[in-house]
Parts: C-alpha cells; structure tokens; sequence
C-alpha cells in the first residue's frame, strides 16, 4: 500500500498550484516595474525620450524644456526619487526628467 493516499495527493496538488500562480503573479507584478528604454518599439512610437532636453523641436513642434514626467499627470513618482512608475505605459519605470508626446500637465483637465 502506498504513503500517499488520494486526499494527500489532491491537496499537495492544491498547495502547488496555488504556489505556481502566486509566483507567476509576483513575476508579473516586477516585469510592470521595469524601466522603460527608449527602444522599447511603443516608446519610440510615442516619441519617449530619457531626458527631455533631446527630444526633437522639429518633430515636436509643441515640446518645451517644462514639459517633463515629473510634471506631467501620468506620472505618479514620488518626490526625490529619480524614476516613477507612468501609467500610459503599464507602470513601467521612467525618469522624471523623460519626456513623451502624451503628456499631460498636472491639474489639466
């Protein structure tokens, strides 16, 4: 006769699955708070650049050297931390000197 009986295998097989979806989770939850690079294909496509002094005046007519994710709504950072989660890009990290052509000035409607 075996050591293990049919309800010892049904809940070891519980414990592990549930173990297997709280780590997936937890993987998940970190990815979300990787830094965004501005060769991220999305980044590019929204203009992000690191800091906001080298964004292109030619191609972004509208930028100007205020306009930063610290100051932006999106960005929910908080304050003297160098990089802050942004909500337009899945809370991924970005700098508070960044810059994207979604921007938002705080307390804009």
């Amino acid at each position: 006769m075996s050591k293990y009986n049919r309800r010892t295998f049904m809940l070891r097989l519980v414990a592990g699955g549930s173990a297997l979806a709280l780590s997936r989770l937890s993987l998940a939850e970190e990815a979300k708070k990787a830094v965004l690079t501005e060769d991220d294909a999305y980044a590019k496509s929204m203009g992000f650049r690191l800091d906001t002094t080298q964004v292109d005046q030619a191609k972004y007519p509208k930028h100007t050297a205020e306009q930063k994710c610290s100051e932006c709504q999106l960005f929910s950072g908080g304050p003297g931390e160098p990089l802050g989660p942004c909500s337009f890009f899945g809370k991924r990290l970005v700098p508070v000197d960044g810059w994207c052509r979604n921007f938002k000035p705080k307390g804009a409607a």
